[in-house]
């Protein structure tokens, strides 16, 4: 009922730029710069420098006031450390310790992991020291707003009055008055339309565009073009067959558990037992399930008689994977020691990839590698070709056997729609001088998989007036959007007062829905401001809003329905979010406060902030 709130607080570490123990990101960048580089803010001595900019942002590209927000935020960070520096504040060895150890990255099995640990400083080129200094960092900013985190008091009266406004109902008409419903009354004639075209003619103009004849070489057709025996691809399989399935084992086996605290006594005496049961089940292989069944404590397969199913190599441990792989279908293992204690092992059935099923696979394979041996040699002639015959396509279409294509118009800057011509090299090439004025052929355009083009000018338009009857369509309808939306907004105003006054003036009205602040069922905001500042006490109540796109809308509000009292984790809910409204606004003028304290300097040089 209340998402609302849940999905539009806002977070104290949205403040604070995300102050959390993360580390996505963090690299060489990090903590490397050159030593002149200008800093772009200063707070109270300690700078702030575009690398730690772009490691706030992991290295992401980000526009202008992306980059100032995140800006923003570290100042805002360093206010919080230089008061916790002068209240003499420090985070201890230990905290910096607990903190490293409940990253979940650098954990193991839920234990902190010491090689975890060096494998993630060495992947991001850190060392120790630095990582513990930024985890310091972290602690003490943790340790600077955990007071206004905890301790909110919010009365029952505010989450009452929440739950109110939240929940309200209000049933609503909705009546669109659009520009185009009154084209009809609009001058729109002649004299009015040219009017408009010599005012605005300068955005009555033709861009200059081209259409293009091309060829196209792939190596995609030139592997259809090819034939495959059922012969060639055996033969193909026979010696490839690893790269077209894994080979994957059936094992039973039959586990007696070891204690991790366990003695080299207990050890031997359970090894001892696992090789009195390998003595049973070698002297009657038949009867392996019946022991497994009843001596495997292995809970996920001993009720299967062991049976672990089919997997590949790699998948069991080390010493378990060494030996079922060494195994001939049928026999049994010597007693086999891992992590969990000892197995004995029995070889089910071994599943190999077949040609039957790989064949489609491997005559694919087969045509690709063919077809880049000839694209490549192709590509070559192609580029020979369109050089030497440089006026025309026609040696590529008789020599390679390509296909002429024409183009649509095309126009700069603006994309086509056939995928083969969108890439903008195409259109690179096309409007380069050597083409487009010496109308030369291009040199092979590589679009990408393995695809090339070769393109010439067929037509050009250069850049030209259009003409009045060219765009007339298109001057009637902006004339119709301008002075219709200036019309039913008129209108508009005019029937909400009549609305209001009682009257009952000729509307199209909707059928009645219900939105609330909690759900407001595609109500656009500013039209919902309007809708819920309407008094209840009085109905039906209306309220107009003019739109951009010239549309004029009247809501009438029919019903107000009041919010039936919120359950138990509702209020919890809604008690949070108060909490943390108010915490952010306590935090917000605490941050206020320390601005005007430390001093906060942005040399003109590093105002910048957008260069990448």
């Amino acid at each position: 009922m209340f998402d609302f709130v849940q999905n539009n607080s806002v977070a104290i570490k949205v403040i604070l730029g995300a102050v959390a123990l993360t580390f996505v990101g963090f690299g060489v960048s990090s903590y490397s710069s050159i030593t002149d580089d200008p800093y772009l803010a200063k707070v109270d001595g300690t700078k702030i420098y575009k690398k730690d900019l772009d490691r706030a942002l992991e290295g992401q590209p980000a526009d202008a006031a992306t980059r100032q927000a995140a800006l923003d935020n570290l100042i805002r960070q360093d206010l919080l450390l230089t008061d916790a520096k002068h209240a003499g504040l420090v985070a201890s060895t230990d905290q910096v310790r607990r903190a490293i150890a409940a990253i979940p990255a650098l954990q193991e099995n839920g234990q902190f992991s010491a090689s975890r640990y060096k494998d993630f400083l060495q992947a991001r080129y850190m060392t120790p020291e630095a990582f513990e200094a930024q985890i310091a960092r972290e602690v003490l900013l943790q340790g600077q707003i955990s007071t206004f985190v905890a301790g909110q008091f919010v009365s029952h009266t505010q989450v009452d009055s929440l739950a109110k406004l939240l929940g309200e109902q209000r049933t609503v008409q909705v009546a669109v008055l659009q520009p185009q419903s009154v084209a009809a009354d609009l001058k729109l004639d002649d004299a009015t339309l040219k009017a408009y075209y010599n005012a605005n003619a300068k955005r009555f103009r033709a861009p200059e565009a081209i259409k293009l004849q091309y060829v196209m070489l792939s190596q995609a057709a030139l592997a259809d073009t090819i034939s495959v025996s059922d012969a060639e691809a055996q033969k193909f399989f026979n010696e490839h067959s690893a790269d077209f399935g894994k080979e994957e084992r059936r094992v039973s086996h039959i586990l007696l558990t070891v204690p991790q605290n366990a003695t080299a006594a207990q050890k031997a005496q359970i090894k001892t037992q696992a090789e009195a049961i390998l003595k049973q089940v070698r002297a009657n292989p038949a009867k392996f399930v019946e022991i497994a069944k009843a001596r495997s404590q292995d809970p996920g397969s001993a009720a299967n008689g062991g049976d672990l199913g089919f997997f590949g190599r790699g998948v069991m441990v080390k010493q378990f994977d060494d030996v079922a792989f060494n195994m001939k279908p049928g026999q049994i293992s010597e007693v086999v020691e891992t992590q969990f204690g000892y197995h004995i092992l029995k070889l089910d059935d071994v599943k190999t990839p077949d040609f039957a099923t790989a064949k489609d696979a491997v005559i694919n394979r087969l045509k690709q590698t063919k077809a880049g041996a000839l694209f490549r040699q192709q590509a070559d002639q192609l580029n020979e070709l369109a050089y030497q015959n440089g006026d025309s396509l026609q040696a590529l279409v008789d020599k390679l056997k390509l296909k002429p294509e024409t183009s649509d118009w095309l126009s700069r800057g603006k994309a086509s729609s056939d995928p083969h011509l969108a890439n903008p090299k195409v259109l690179d090439a096309a409007f380069s001088d050597d083409v487009l004025k010496k109308k030369h052929n291009s040199e092979p355009i590589d679009i990408g998989n393995n695809t090339l083009l070769v393109v010439r000018i067929a037509e050009h338009q250069p850049e030209h007036q259009l003409t009045l009857d060219e765009v007339k369509p298109q001057v009637r309808n902006e004339l119709i959007a301008r002075d219709g939306a200036k019309l039913v907004e008129k209108r508009g105003q005019t029937a909400l007062a009549e609305l209001q006054k009682g009257g009952s003036p000729v509307l199209a009205w909707s059928a009645a829905h219900q939105v609330s602040r909690n759900n407001l069922a595609g109500l656009p905001l500013s039209d919902a401001r309007s809708v819920f500042s309407l008094s209840g006490a009085k109905l039906p109540a209306y309220a107009g809003v003019k739109h951009d796109n010239g549309d004029y809308i009247i809501y009438r509000v029919n019903a107000v329905t009041a919010t039936p009292a919120p359950s138990g984790a509702e209020r919890a809910q809604l008690n949070n979010a108060l909490g943390e409204v108010s915490a952010n606004a306590q935090l917000s003028a605490y941050l206020q406060t320390l601005r005007e304290e430390y001093k906060v300097t942005m040399p003109r040089q590093a105002q910048a902030v957008d260069q990448q």
